[in-house]
This record gives C-alpha cells, sequence and structure tokens, in this order.
C-alpha cells in the first residue's frame, strides 16, 4: 500500500533507521549498549587471556621448582663419584707418587683392588672404579682382579686428559655395554706429577641406569619427561626412555637458553617423540651436565581450556542476553522519547513565557529607574545651577576671606555633586555625548600605560588588541572614563595582586545572538580580572545605579551604571560574566564606525565648540547685548538673569517658550537667546526649531541638565544652536553668550 504522499512505505528496518537518526538519545543508548557489549566481549576474553598467564606462569614454576630439586640430586650424584676419585688422587700425592713407573709399580697390587672395592660400596650409581697408566693400559679394577690386559687409549676421555693439563672432571660420551645393553658414562681425572706431567687416570663408571630410576621415582604426571644432556647436545639418560641414548636428538633449543643463563623455561613446538611441550633447562654448576625437565602443552593447559570454554559460553550468552535487553530497552525508549518530546515543549513553552516576563520586568525597572535618575539629575542640576550662580556673585561682590573661602568651598561640592549627576545621566542615557569615529587600539594604549602607574606593581596588566581593528562609533573621552572605572573596580576585587586582561577585536554579531543587541558590526572590548568575582544575586544589580558592595566611602555604585549607560546609549551593549572566585569580565560592544578616524577631533556645535569660543581673551563684560533668557525654573531663571544683568547684558526673561516666543512676535529683538530644553509644553529644541521655521536665525545657546534629544550632535546641528551642559560656570556662560553675538555681528 501506498503512503499519503505517495511514497511506497517503508519497512521496520527503515522505519528504525530513520527514527535513530533523528534521535540523538537513541544513538546515544545504542552507542552506550555497543559499549557495554564491546566491554563484556573485552572482559570475557581478557579474563581467558589472564587465566592462560596464570596457568602458564605456574606450570612454569612447578617445572622450575623440579628442575632445581633434580639438578640438585644430579650434582650429588655425581659428586659422591667425583669424591672417590679425587681421594684417590689425593691418597697417591700422600703417598709421593709422582710418575708413571710409581704409579704403576705401587697401584698395581691387591691390597689397591680391595681399597677400590671398598671405595664403591655404597654409591648405587657407581658401577667401577679403573686406574689406567700413561699408556692406557688398566693398572688395577675394582671389578676382577688381576687387571685383564685392556688398554683404552683410544677412549675419548683418555685423549682429551692426556692432552690438557686441567683439575677439571671430564665426562665421557655414552658407551653401551653389549652383553646387557645398559649404558654407562665415565667420570675421569687426570693425574699429574708436580711438574705437570701426565702420570695417568682415575676412572669412575656410572650406570646412567641410576638416573633412570631416580627420575622415574620423581616423574609427578605422566605426561612429562625428565632428561640428562651432555652440555654438547648428546642425550645422556631419559625417563621415560628412549633408545636414542649416545646422540643429539631433537632440536635441542636449551643449549640457546643456556648461552644466556644457566637455567631457563621455554615452548618447544616439537619434543623429542610428541607434540609442543613446556621445557625447565638447567646446567649444573660443576660438571658439563644438564637437566632437563618437560610437560606436554596440552596437559599444561589442558584446566585451562575447560574453564575458558565454560567463561567463553558465559560470556556468549551475556551478550546476547544485553543485545536482547538493548533491543527491548530501544523500543521503549522510543515510546518514552515521543512523550518527553510532547511534555518537553509544554515545558519550554512556560520556561520561554517565564523568560519573557523575567526579561520583560528587568526592562521595565531599569527603564524605571532611568526615568526616576534622570529626572533627579536635570532638578539637581537645576539647583546646581542656582546654587553655583549665586556662589559666585558672592564670591565676585566680596574680598573677605570669611565669606569667599566657604563659597569656594561650596563651589567644589556644586563641581563634585555636577560629576553625580553626569553619572546619573549617564546610566539613564540621557547624557549629551559626541560620538565620532574612534581608534580604539590607540585609545586602549594610552588607558594601558595610564593604568600602569594607577593600579600599583600588584596588579599586573596584559593588552591583547587584534590586527586591522575596526574604528568605533562612540563618545573617547565617556570610553576613556569607562575603561577606567572598569580597571577600578577590578583592582578593587583583587586586594592581593592579580592579573588585568584588556582585549579588542572584531566581531560581527547575528540577529539573537547577544540579548538586547541589534545584529551588525561591533568592536568588542573585554576586561577581564582574576579577582574575587560576584555571586549571581549581586551580578544582577551590578549596572543599578547607587549599588555598590563596598563600605561606606569607597565607592558611589555608579561606575558600572555608567558604562552600561554608555554602551546602550551609544548603540552598543554590555555583558558581565562573573563567578566567586573566578573573576569578572566585562565585555562592551561598541557599534563600527564606518569612517576612519580623523587625525585630531575636529570642533563643531555643542560644548566643545563653546569651549573654543570662551577660550579667546576677557570678553566678559555684556556691553549691552540684548539676552532673552527662557527657562521654566525661576529659581534658576533669576539668578542667571541677577548676574548677566550684573554683567553688562540687557536680559529680558521668559517663564516658558510659549511667553519667549510671544516676546519675539512683540517686536522684541535678542542677540543671543539662551533657553533650558526641558520646559512644560514646548521644549527649547522645539522653539528652535520653530524660529528657524520662521527664517528667525538668531544664535541659540541651550543650557540644559537633561539632554535627552541632544545625545549627539544631529539635532543641534539640525537648528545651529549650542549646547552647554549645567551646571555651566557663570564667567563660561557669559563669554560664550558675547561671543556668539559677536559672531552674528
Amino acid at each position: 500500500m501506498a503512503r499519503p504522499d505517495g511514497g511506497l512505505p517503508k519497512s521496520p528496518i527503515g522505519q528504525w533507521l530513520a527514527h535513530l537518526r533523528a534521535s540523538r538519545p537513541l544513538r546515544l543508548l545504542l552507542l552506550i549498549g555497543g559499549l557495554s557489549v564491546a566491554v563484556l566481549l573485552a572482559a570475557t576474553v581478557h579474563y581467558i587471556g589472564s587465566m592462560h598467564e596464570r596457568e602458564m606462569e605456574g606450570a612454569e614454576r612447578e617445572l622450575s621448582t623440579l628442575n632445581l630439586s633434580l639438578a640438585e640430586q644430579t650434582t650429588r650424584a655425581m659428586q659422591s663419584v667425583d669424591l672417590v676419585l679425587t681421594t684417590i688422587i689425593d691418597q697417591m700425592k700422600s703417598e709421593g707418587i709422582a710418575t708413571p713407573g710409581d704409579y704403576i709399580r705401587r697401584m698395581g697390587g691387591r691390597d689397591t683392588y680391595q681399597m677400590l672395592r671398598a671405595r664403591i660400596s655404597g654409591l648405587p650409581q657407581l658401577d667401577a672404579v679403573t686406574m689406567i697408566a700413561a699408556d692406557g693400559h688398566l693398572i688395577n679394577f675394582s671389578r676382577y682382579y688381576p687387571i685383564p690386559p685392556v688398554n683404552v687409549a683410544d677412549r675419548d676421555y683418555f685423549a682429551y686428559l692426556r692432552d690438557h693439563d686441567t683439575a677439571e672432571p671430564f665426562i665421557s660420551e655414552p658407551v653401551q655395554n653389549r652383553g646387557n645393553g645398559s649404558w654407562t658414562i665415565y667420570l675421569a681425572r687426570r693425574i699429574s706429577g708436580p711438574d705437570g706431567s701426565f702420570v695417568g687416570l682415575v676412572l669412575g663408571a656410572i650406570e646412567l641406569s641410576y638416573f633412570e630410576r631416580l627420575y622415574k621415582a620423581l616423574q609427578p604426571d605422566g605426561d612429562g619427561s625428565i632428561s640428562l644432556w651432555r652440555r654438547d647436545g648428546i642425550l645422556l639418560a631419559r625417563y621415560p626412555f628412549l633408545p636414542d641414548i649416545g646422540r643429539p636428538l631433537g632440536q635441542r633449543l636449551f643449549l640457546e637458553v643456556l648461552q644466556k643463563a644457566r637455567s631457563g623455561v621455554y615452548l618447544a613446538p616439537v619434543g623429542l617423540n610428541d607434540g609442543p611441550r613446556m621445557v625447565a633447562t638447567r646446567a649444573l654448576a660443576d660438571y658439563p651436565l644438564v637437566v632437563n625437565v618437560t610437560r606436554k602443552l596440552e596437559a599444561v593447559l589442558s584446566e585451562w581450556r575447560i574453564q575458558a570454554w565454560t567463561i567463553g559460553a558465559a560470556g556468549t550468552i551475556g551478550v546476547a542476553a544485553l543485545l536482547l535487553s538493548l533491543w527491548a530497552l530501544a523500543r521503549q525508549f522510543s515510546a518514552y522519547e515521543a512523550a518527553t518530546q510532547a511534555m518537553d515543549a509544554a515545558r519550554l513553552a512556560v520556561e520561554g513565557r517565564e523568560q519573557a516576563e523575567h526579561a520583560l520586568r528587568q526592562s521595565q525597572k531599569m527603564e524605571a529607574i532611568g526615568q526616576l535618575t534622570g529626572g533627579v539629575a536635570h532638578d539637581f542640576n537645576n539647583l546646581l545651577q542656582a546654587i553655583g550662580i549665586n556662589l559666585h556673585v558672592i564670591d565676585s561682590r566680596s574680598d573677605d576671606e570669611r565669606i569667599t573661602g566657604p563659597a569656594r568651598l561650596a563651589l567644589q561640592a556644586v563641581e563634585r555633586g555636577a560629576t553625580l549627576t553626569q553619572h546619573l545621566l549617564a546610566f539613564s542615557r540621557r547624557q549629551q555625548l559626541r560620538p565620532m569615529p574612534v581608534d580604539v587600539a590607540g585609545l586602549v594604549e594610552r588607558v594601558s600605560r595610564l593604568l600602569g602607574r594607577t593600579l600599583g606593581q600588584s596588579v599586573r596588566i596584559e593588552v591583547e588588541v587584534a590586527p586591522g581593528l575596526w574604528p568605533a562609533m562612540i563618545d573617547p573621552t565617556q570610553l576613556e572614563m569607562a575603561l577606567l572605572n572598569l580597571a577600578l573596580n577590578a583592582r578593587d576585587a583583587m586586594p592581593g595582586g592579580g592579573m588585568l586582561w584588556i582585549t579588542a577585536a572584531n566581531r560581527t554579531v547575528a540577529a539573537d545572538a547577544v540579548p538586547n543587541l541589534s545584529a551588525g558590526d561591533y568592536v568588542v572590548l573585554k576586561v577581564c580580572d582574576t579577582g574575587t568575582g560576584m555571586p549571581a544575586e549581586v551580578a544582577a544589580r551590578a549596572f543599578e545605579p547607587f549599588f555598590t558592595t563596598k563600605e561606606v566611602g569607597r565607592g558611589t555604585g555608579l561606575g558600572l551604571s555608567m558604562v552600561h549607560g554608555l554602551a546602550t546609549q551609544s548603540g552598543g551593549g554590555v555583558e558581565l560574566d562573573s563567578r566567586p572566585g573566578r573573576g569578572t569580565t566585562v565585555t562592551l560592544y561598541l557599534p563600527r564606525a564606518l569612517t576612519e578616524p580623523a587625525a585630531a577631533p575636529a570642533g563643531g556645535t555643542g560644548e566643545t565648540a563653546a569651549n573654543e569660543i570662551g577660550s579667546g581673551g576677557d570678553v566678559a563684560a555684556g556691553s549691552g547685548c540684548a539676552v532673552l533668557l527662557v527657562d521654566d525654573e525661576e529659581l534658576v531663571r533669576t539668578a542667571t538673569a541677577e548676574y548677566l544683568a550684573q554683567a553688562g547684558f540687557s536680559v529680558r526673561e521668559a517663564a516658558d517658550a510659549a511667553a519667549a516666543l510671544s516676546l519675539l512676535d512683540h517686536g522684541f529683538r535678542p542677540d543671543v537667546i539662551v533657553t533650558d530644553h526641558m520646559m512644560p509644553g514646548m521644549t527649547g529644541l522645539d522653539m528652535a526649531r520653530a524660529l528657524r521655521a520662521r527664517q528667525d536665525a538668531t544664535p541659540i545657546l541651550m543650557v540644559t541638565g537633561y539632554a535627552q534629544d541632544l545625545t549627539t550632535t544631529a539635532a543641534a546641528q539640525e537648528v545651529a544652536l549650542t549646547v552647554l551642559s549645567k551646571p555651566v560656570e557663570p564667567s563660561r556662560l557669559a563669554r560664550s553668550i558675547r561671543h556668539m553675538a559677536a559672531a552674528e555681528d
């Protein structure tokens, strides 16, 4: 049956694969299940391998122990025979036998025969002792007397000891008795004269069947073997018996092992008469003999194979059960995931609504605080203006230090109040800014040099500016103050010293990438410290004016609020990241300037232009200049009018814009209009626009403490007015009016 969309229906496997591709948690579940299966298989293989290693190590220890015991017993058996020979040689030396003639003459009697018979009693491995003359014929023999006419000059032991002056024993090749088929080896020692000349030999015949009986008694299992070899690889004895005694047999890998050490354990791929074996080999310390102990590898691993099959079967069953459980769990998880997705969608909707409501409440809160602080700053600036003008009048009218001294102190308080209101206006985004293209890299460099002297040696400053940094559209003076405030806050958060990083880089911000920030190009300026940091509840209020955690007298709580106001009023934004014990990072997003910064800021309208025109000579005298003073605050208007009149200006007052326009309509022609901005009804800017609309070009000087609509020079340039911020020094106000009137003339 075709699907509703016209395609062919998917198979169950296809549906499952499609669901698997769409569900990351399900893929994770299957990945964990697959890893679990892999771990279980790996653990099973590892355990079986560990058991194999332990089984092999145990077998190696057992064979090494048995080999050591057999080597010691073989050594004792050889030492017993050797002791008989060395005792005979010592007796001969004590009797002064030093030449071949003395040896033949004094050791060929029956008493010597009896002595030899006595010496071999109690040594089952020693079959006979023979004394041999320097020419190879027998002098005495423990088995027969008189001595049979036998010469052994052609034997290997005789030829070697005759030609080598050595104190070491010699072990001959095995010799088979033609009568009974038994095998014998000879342990021979050289008899030398005082001058080292060859006197003869003393020889012990050792029956190899002794070692076969010994090895048979010590053989632990029926799957092993024990063998005795000459060091040159000739087989001397073995249990179980092999008919190849006296010949080099097999690969003789033990000879390679014994070239590096006196003992060892190795695996022989092929035994002397069967399959692979584990071989423990050991060379005797005093004799050129080697004892080998072996076990069939199959017998060594027989118990391990049973356990490995059992564990492997259990692991296979466990893997199968795990796969079935994983399949069932995946099916249940699919159903659970569908239900969870529906619940998550509902939860996300609720959380989204709560976050939006919280953001709205926070925005409304900050806006309400901004309106409150802006209004307070406006009224406070008016009060400071009235107080400041009257204090200047008092100071100018008296030479009595008792009067002028307190007046100047009060003027200092007015200046501090003016600074405070500037911070309030900055937070409320109503300060008068002069944005221009700014070289942020150069500004950061200048500020960092200043901070190096300000912060002290306990704070290390690191500056990193990305190459090709864009210019920013910002008020440079306010940006410097913001950097200084952030650096001082960082210093206070690092009482024991620390690191301060200032970085600048370009960033293109997408829509909704940064909260409350429009998409566009920004210069990102970061100030990061290693200080104490702030808990979440403190960081949430950090930008509020007058909020501070410092003790009384160490902060006003306006530093971060001023930074926040500068960034947002300039069209950018600010972010705060702070955690207790991990420092604080403040990130400023400054809008990119579309033009390059000028070599030096050009003069223009606004307060800077007023400063320039007020920097000339003494022009404080009004000289009858007509001024229309417009201000709704009676205290400010009255004090300003009195000061200007005292300075020689002709002043007409108006309480609002309507009254000012009425005076102008009735024929009053002032040289300069001095007006407030925020007034009931029509604002000062609206009045200026109305005048320009009438083609009235009278110079307008706006003196305001609340430049809400004048945060850029565009509004001022639109109506060609000059702006001064309250509170303004009276002499500066007078100079500005006079210069504007003179420029108009």
